[in-house]
């Protein structure tokens, strides 16, 4: 029991750390201290790997540069915030009967998710390699879509799938084979798939999983009935309906609002791939319809929320067969291959964003009443996170290159052709066929896969902030939600290892491993001329011989099932030879440029990629400033001025 003190005024005694002024006051909901927001930079001027990469492979950067520029900075503007907020908040519906039990399908997609597609497609995302006939214009298509995906709420799924089956239709619509009626559907397809007018485009799906497998799809349970060519009917817009009537279950279906699908059924003579319209009109004409596609469900998902990802029931639904019978899994591939590619990049977009919050951040928070762009230790973890970024980047952009050189020779038609000097990396088109097959899927897998590591970084670098959704320009965590998709989507780690077995172990498996063997060798002797006149890079050529010899002895000669068994360290080894000789070719070749990144942080990827001498720690403080110096040349880039850190001459 206490006692109170009524004769004459007590004296409390305060606790000896607390002041006895009234000065301080403390925060509420409304005062006190406020972060500032970090500012998010239009990444054509702010990433420094970007332009780099633009540099290396673009044959007049200065023309794409302003394109490029105009769209980095358009697509971080606050009214793309708001519409992949939109999409975010409001996901997909649908609807599978009519009040009084009438089966029906009615879908509905955000204003968002519609607005952000449109803009999009009228980017030219999809039509810009349909466009302009030279290997150039896949590099400025996918650099597009580098700065597009983190603002893009996952149009770029279906945009992707509208590449794939555009390049497909194109190849065939270049043959005779097909009839004077599936020619006209095609051709208009064709135009509207690669059309930059939102009114007119149209996007796709791309439907091959089932439940009985994923991307197993020998045990297909749709099936392909021939109708014969006089079947009649319209679709919704005016063409008449394919001969074939398709019926199944499809388990997973994304692009579910697109106006047409690619699609694979059983047929008597095997796996065969088809074309068709979503919509047709009714029997009486009175009314578009569903062209036999009926939603069961719409799938629960961890990411891509804004994307209408379903369960489909087809029931008679009328199609094309494209090319021959049995041969769907080979006309698929088509699509595959690029949609793998779009995977890559979509990836190191998503991990380019997440770079770029980063070093927003870093700018405006402090810590210890200092910035954490001077706390060596954070731009240190940064700079590890930017090297892994810079040797994704270059792996995932060569692929790019191969491909626009493959399709602007003619799709395999002129392989004995010498590639243009512009394009150095390569020596000729049947190289690059060869070494596009073989890197598609390691590129697939490893982009998206580090992505999902380099975002979850990136997550941490902003504290418990990184964790929040409240504000879509500081997103890290719907970056990396929506990535993850990439890790599984056209396949996980262990399909696209058995995919790169089946290149090197199939009937063309020795003429890919030699093409590989000989790009390594011509590049290394091309490096070589070089690092003669540079200081800095003894020992790197060494390290990628090293590295070539334990694949031809200890990998490239191992069985088919011992590949398939060690199949992640055989990615592995693959991808780290490409992207040290890509990284080194890089600092030996390119150009000082103050745009992109200077020639001693060059120099310092390559070396601190292919080599292990970089144990800072243990090499005192000497070289710990150094590095520090280089760290943040390599997390900020050229243009990045804070008086913080001491400049001083690099290590080499």
């Amino acid at each position: 029991m206490g006692f109170i003190c009524i004769s004459k005024p007590c004296k409390i005694r305060m606790p000896n750390n607390m002041p006895s002024n009234t000065s301080l006051r403390p925060s509420s909901g409304s005062s006190g201290f406020f972060q500032q927001p970090p500012h998010v930079k239009n990444q054509y001027e702010d990433d420094a790997f970007f332009r780099t990469v633009l540099d290396c492979h673009s044959q007049s950067p200065l023309q794409t540069a302003t394109e490029l520029s105009d769209w980095g900075q358009r697509v971080v503007q606050p009214d793309i915030f708001e519409l992949i907020d939109e999409a975010e908040k409001h996901p997909p519906t649908v609807s599978t009967h009519t009040t009084f039990g009438r089966p029906r399908t009615s879908l509905h997609t955000s204003h968002g998710w519609q607005e952000l597609q449109r803009f999009g497609i009228a980017g030219g995302v999809v039509a810009i390699p349909y466009e302009q006939a030279n290997y150039s214009a896949r590099l400025r298509q996918f650099m597009k879509i580098h700065l597009w995906t983190g603002s893009a709420a996952m149009v770029m799924c279906p945009s992707s799938m509208t590449d794939g089956a555009a390049s497909l239709l194109r190849r065939h619509l270049s043959g005779t084979k097909l009839n004077e009626q599936q020619r006209s559907v095609f051709t208009e397809a064709y135009r509207r798939l690669t059309s930059r007018d939102p009114s007119e485009a149209w996007t796709t799906g791309q439907w091959m999983t089932e439940r009985s497998g994923g991307s197993d799809v020998r045990n297909t349970e749709t099936v392909g009935t021939f109708l014969g060519h006089d079947a009649g009917g319209k679709d919704a817009h005016g063409m008449p309906l394919g001969p074939w009537a398709i019926s199944g279950f499809k388990w997973f279906s994304s692009a579910t609002d697109s106006q047409m699908a690619v699609l694979l059924a059983q047929t008597e003579k095997g796996l065969s791939a088809f074309y068709a319209p979503m919509r047709r009109t009714s029997i009486d004409g009175d009314a578009v319809e569903m062209n036999g596609v009926s939603i069961q469900r719409l799938k629960p998902k961890l990411g891509t929320r804004a994307l209408p990802t379903a369960e489909l029931v087809l029931d008679g639904m009328r199609a094309y067969l494209i090319g021959q019978e049995g041969e769907g899994v080979k006309e698929i591939s088509a699509i595959l291959n690029i949609t793998r590619i779009h995977t890559a990049i979509g990836a190191l977009g998503y991990w380019g964003r997440g770079l770029a919050i980063s070093r927003a951040y870093a700018r405006v928070r402090k810590v210890q009443g200092s910035l954490l762009e001077n706390n060596t230790a954070y731009v240190h973890a940064l700079a590890e996170n930017s090297l892994q970024y810079a040797a994704h980047m270059h792996f995932g952009f060569f692929t790019v290159l191969l491909l626009g050189i493959v399709e602007e020779a003619g799709s395999f038609q002129d392989s004995t052709k010498v590639v243009s000097a512009s394009t150095r990396l390569v020596s000729s088109v049947a190289q690059a066929q060869a070494l596009l097959r073989l890197l598609t899927p390691i590129a697939k897998c490893k982009c998206s896969r580090a992505a999902a590591n380099g975002l979850q970084e990136c997550m941490e670098s902003l504290g418990g902030v990184g964790f929040l959704e409240d504000e879509q320009e500081f997103n890290v965590a719907r970056l990396w939600r929506d990535n993850f998709a990439n890790v599984i989507w056209e396949g996980t780690t262990e399909v696209m290892a058995a995919d790169v077995v089946r290149v090197l172990k199939g009937k063309d498996g020795e003429k890919t491993r030699s093409a590989f063997l000989a790009w390594i060798s011509e590049r290394l002797d091309a490096c070589r001329d070089t690092s003669n006149k540079l200081e800095g890079l003894d020992g790197i050529g060494e390290a990628i011989d090293a590295q070539k010899t334990e694949l031809k002895e200890k990998w490239l000669c191992l069985s088919a099932e011992e590949l398939r068994y060690h199949g992640r360290q055989l990615m592995e080894a693959l991808f780290r030879v490409v992207a040290g000789i890509l990284l080194l070719d890089n600092a030996l070749m390119g150009s000082p440029d103050e745009a992109g990144q200077s020639k001693a942080v060059k120099i310092e990827l390559a070396n601190r990629w292919l080599n292990s001498r970089n144990n800072y720690v243990a090499l005192g403080r000497k070289l710990h400033s150094q590095a520090a110096t280089l760290d943040r040349g390599i997390a900020f880039g050229p243009s990045h001025s804070s008086s913080g850190l001491a400049k001083q001459k690099p290590m080499l």
